[in-house]
C-alpha cells in the first residue's frame, strides 16, 4: 500500500513539471465581402441609338415670281426633270405686251437719235460756214445727248419687260424628281405671299439628320462612318459623317450631325423616312470604354474605382467624364475586361477580400 501512495506522488510531481501541451483553436480567416460587378463598355455597348431622318440637301417649293393664271404645267409626280426646263407656264399675254411696247419705244428713241446727229452734223457744217450761230450749234448738241439718253432709258425698259416675260415661267433650279404638285391649269397663283406650284427633290442628294445629345457628341468627328439601319425595313447601310453642328439646340440640348450614305445606291433611301443611327459603333471610332456613374468614388478632387483581382480589392484611379444620364467616359486608369465594383457594402478596403455575387 505505501508503494502505490509513492509511485501515485511520484506520477502526480513528474505531471506537474511537464504539464500536457494545450489544445490549439483553429484560426479564423476575415470575413468575405459581397460585391457585385461589371465590365467597362465600349461605346457601341454603352451608348444609345438615337432616331434621324432621310432629307435630301436639294429640295425645293418652287412658285412663280408673279401673280397670275396658269397657262400649263408640263411636269406631274415622279416626273424627272433637268436643271433649266420650263416645269411651269403662267399666261404671258400681258407681259408680252409690255415686251413689244417697250421695243417699240426703243425703236422710237433709236429714231429720234439718228435725227438729232443728222441735225447736228448740217448745224457744224453751217457754222463752219459762219452761216448758224453758236447758240444753234450747243441747241442741236443737246439734243444728240438728250436723245441717247432716250435710248438708253427704252433699252433698260426692254430688258424689263423681256425679264418680267421670263417670269412668267418657272424652271427646274436644278436635276430632281417632281414630289408634290399643288396647282392645275386655269388656277390663279398670287406672287405675296408666293404659293407653291410644284414641289422637286433631287433624290440624288439624301443625307442622314440626326440630332445627337450634347453630352456625347464630342466623340463623333467628321469622316467617321456609322452604321444605320432604315425604320421600319431593317435595311441597313453606312453613313460618312459631313458635318458636325457647331451650336446646341437650347430646347433638348442636341446637336445636328450630317451624314453621306456610302456604297452602293439604295432605292429604298427615300427623304423623309427614319433612320436608327447607331452613335455608338465601332465605325465611329468610339475606342473609349464606359461605366455606369455608380462605380465611380470620389475622394477629394480624385475619382477611383475599387477593382476585384483575384479574391482582393484593389484601389484603382481613373480619369473620367460624364457622357450621359448614369453614365461617364472613362479617360484613363482602365482597361477592357477589368472586373470593377458596382455594389457593395460597407468596409471596402484595400486589400479586402471579397466574393463576386452572380
Amino acid at each position: 500500500m505505501r508503494h502505490i501512495t509513492a509511485l501515485l506522488a511520484a506520477t502526480a510531481l513528474a505531471t506537474a513539471c511537464h504539464p500536457a501541451p494545450k489544445a490549439q483553436l483553429p484560426q479564423q480567416e476575415s470575413p468575405l465581402l459581397g460585391v457585385k460587378t461589371v465590365k467597362p463598355r465600349s461605346g457601341e455597348q454603352a451608348l444609345p441609338r438615337i432616331t434621324g431622318e432621310l432629307r435630301a440637301r436639294r429640295e425645293a417649293m418652287l412658285a412663280a415670281e408673279l401673280a397670275g393664271r396658269v397657262a400649263w404645267i408640263k411636269a406631274d409626280v415622279g416626273d424627272r426633270v433637268k436643271k433649266g426646263e420650263v416645269l411651269v407656264q403662267l399666261d404671258p399675254t400681258s407681259a408680252t405686251l409690255q415686251a413689244a411696247q417697250a421695243r417699240a419705244a426703243k425703236a422710237m428713241a433709236e429714231a429720234n437719235l439718228q435725227a438729232a446727229r443728222n441735225e447736228l452734223a448740217r448745224t457744224e457744217a453751217l457754222a463752219k460756214a459762219e452761216a448758224a450761230p453758236a447758240a444753234a450749234l450747243e441747241r442741236a448738241h443737246t439734243a444728240v445727248a438728250q436723245a441717247s439718253a432716250a435710248v438708253a432709258q427704252s433699252q433698260a425698259a426692254v430688258a424689263s419687260a423681256e425679264e418680267y416675260v421670263s417670269k412668267t415661267s418657272v424652271r427646274a433650279p436644278f436635276d430632281g424628281t417632281v414630289t408634290m404638285r399643288l396647282k392645275n391649269p386655269g388656277e390663279m397663283v398670287s406672287a405675296m405671299p408666293p404659293a407653291p406650284i410644284l414641289a422637286l427633290v433631287d433624290l440624288g442628294s439624301v443625307e442622314v439628320r440626326a440630332a445627337v445629345p450634347e453630352t456625347v457628341v464630342d466623340l463623333v468627328r467628321p469622316g467617321a462612318e456609322l452604321a444605320c439601319t432604315l425604320s421600319p425595313s431593317g435595311k441597313p447601310f453606312r453613313a460618312k459623317i459631313r458635318v458636325v453642328g457647331s451650336t446646341v439646340e437650347a430646347s433638348n440640348r442636341t446637336v445636328e450631325i450630317r451624314a453621306d450614305p456610302t456604297g452602293a445606291d439604295l432605292p429604298e433611301l427615300r427623304p423623309g423616312s427614319l433612320v436608327e443611327v447607331d452613335i455608338g459603333s465601332e465605325a465611329a471610332g468610339l475606342a473609349s470604354l464606359f461605366l455606369p456613374a455608380e462605380t465611380i468614388r470620389v475622394e477629394g478632387p480624385d475619382s477611383f474605382v475599387w477593382v476585384v483581382e483575384g479574391e482582393q480589392l484593389r484601389r484603382r484611379p481613373v480619369q473620367i467624364e460624364k457622357s450621359g444620364p448614369g453614365t461617364v467616359r472613362v479617360l484613363s486608369g482602365l482597361g477592357p475586361g477589368v472586373a470593377v465594383v458596382s455594389q457593395a457594402g460597407s468596409g471596402l478596403m484595400e486589400g479586402a477580400r471579397v466574393r463576386v455575387a452572380q
